[in-house]
């Protein structure tokens, strides 16, 4: 919508409460919520609703990294206001975030992925994103969480069995304006796959942000609840968001050349885009692969570890069978609890580095190792300072400290595995 098309909206007197959210560093939506009053007078005078900066910075559980913040300002951008639904009389809006002097915040990672889309503009190019995205739908049974359903991987049984819940997870994404390609039962036991029409970059996160609100909200109806968690259980295929993405002029020229001796298909600019991402893969994956849980699904056989580019798909970048008519290439290693766009945002610079330095890769080649673990992920990010320049060092190191305390916290508490393996020991 346009600020005009809010305004009219809001005085039709169809709605009476405005949430006015923003995104913090780890990808969680905070926000408040307004009456309609209020929001429309926000809305006319152009202004924003106020946040303690804290917000933008607490930790898993809720709990702030700094003893002294200043105030921030959501300010509420109008192309991304919808009507929840589901929700009586209830409308939803995201932000950018910036201090009292307008001055935008160095931790809005919303405003850090439109910086990254404008810088990518400048030297010639655009990216448009598909993402595809899978969790788990869940349920209790006495105290215990259980998967929701039993059917087989990609078969219709498991279609029927949650035919009332996808019908209107689909029906709502689509009257917020989220369009759905596919829906499949994927590998695990009461686990979905989902994927998205391709937009724009920033407007492909915004609308996955909306997803992740409206398939969580819809699952609650139906006394279930959706997990983006990556490996919720030790026994069951992970859930991971395949990536899909194509680079082309903002003259409307595609990144794909016919006459590719390297049998591809694709641009010279797209191979030194590519190459980019390589080079940074490591740091990447920081926002890629978040969570200690993360690298829990990296051990499993059918996820992609290969560093290059190719056909197979344990390459971290593919090549899809079907690229010549979509142009559309995926990036196979990201969580469904990623922060879309810091993760988007350190694609789009990496890619630049790779076309300003004119970098190249040849397909089927492994491009090194990549992290095992979350630590060696953040210590990759920490080190590169081409990533830490452009992303801003102080999200960066609040990133890496935010990150660093869920690690301490998990290696200090004691696991049920641990209790079994040990307790008797040396009985």
């Amino acid at each position: 919508m346009s600020r005009d098309d809010v305004i009219e909206t809001l005085k039709s007197g169809r709605i009476d409460y405005v949430r006015v959210e923003f995104i913090d560093i780890l990808g969680n939506v905070r926000g408040r919520s307004l009456r309609r009053a209020e929001f429309e007078n926000l809305i006319l005078k152009e202004e924003g609703v106020p946040y303690p900066e804290s917000l933008v910075l607490l930790d898993y559980k809720d709990a702030p990294i700094k003893t002294r913040y200043e105030d921030i300002i959501a300010q509420p951008d109008p192309s991304t206001f919808v009507v929840l639904p589901y929700l009586e009389r209830t409308a939803r809006v995201l932000s950018y975030l910036t201090y009292p002097d307008l001055t935008p915040s160095q931790y809005c990672s919303r405003g850090l992925l439109r910086k990254a889309t404008q810088k990518l503009e400048e030297v010639g190019y655009k990216l448009n994103v598909a993402f595809e995205p899978t969790f788990y739908l869940l349920k209790s049974d006495d105290g215990n969480i259980i998967p929701a359903d039993y059917g087989k991987a990609f078969s219709p049984e498991g279609l029927m069995e949650e035919q009332g819940f996808l019908r209107d997870m689909i029906k709502s994404l689509e009257q917020v304006g989220v369009q759905v390609e596919m829906v499949n039962k994927h590998y695990g036991p009461g686990q979905y796959e989902i994927t998205f029409s391709n937009k724009e970059a920033l407007q492909a996160s915004d609308s996955l942000v909306t997803a992740r609100e409206v398939i969580r909200d819809v699952a609650r109806i139906y006394n279930t609840f959706a997990t983006y968690m990556p490996k919720p259980f030790s026994d069951k295929p992970g859930s991971s968001m395949d990536i899909y993405f194509s680079l082309e002029g903002i003259d409307g020229k595609k990144a794909i050349d016919t006459n590719d001796t390297k049998g591809l298909g694709l641009s010279k600019s797209a191979y030194s885009f590519i190459a980019g991402i390589m080079e940074h893969l490591s740091g990447i994956l920081a926002f890629a692969a978040p969570t200690i849980n993360s690298y829990k699904r990296f051990k499993e056989i059918i996820t992609p570890t290969l560093p290059g580019i190719g056909t197979e798909r344990h390459y971290i970048i593919r090549i899809p069978s079907n690229f010549r008519d979509t142009n559309l290439l995926e990036f196979r290693l990201a969580d469904p609890l990623s922060n879309s766009y810091l993760l988007l945002s350190s694609i789009i610079f990496s890619g630049i580095d790779g076309i300003e330095k004119n970098l190249d890769i040849e397909p089927n080649a492994i491009m090194g190792n990549i992290p095992t673990n979350i630590n060696e992920a953040l210590e990759k990010l920490d080190k590169d300072n081409y990533l830490k320049y452009t992303l801003g060092s102080d999200l960066i190191s609040s990133f890496i400290e935010l990150k660093k305390r869920e690690v301490e916290n998990y290696e200090s508490y004691i696991t049920d595995w641990e209790l079994d393996a040990y307790l008797k020991a040396g009985w």
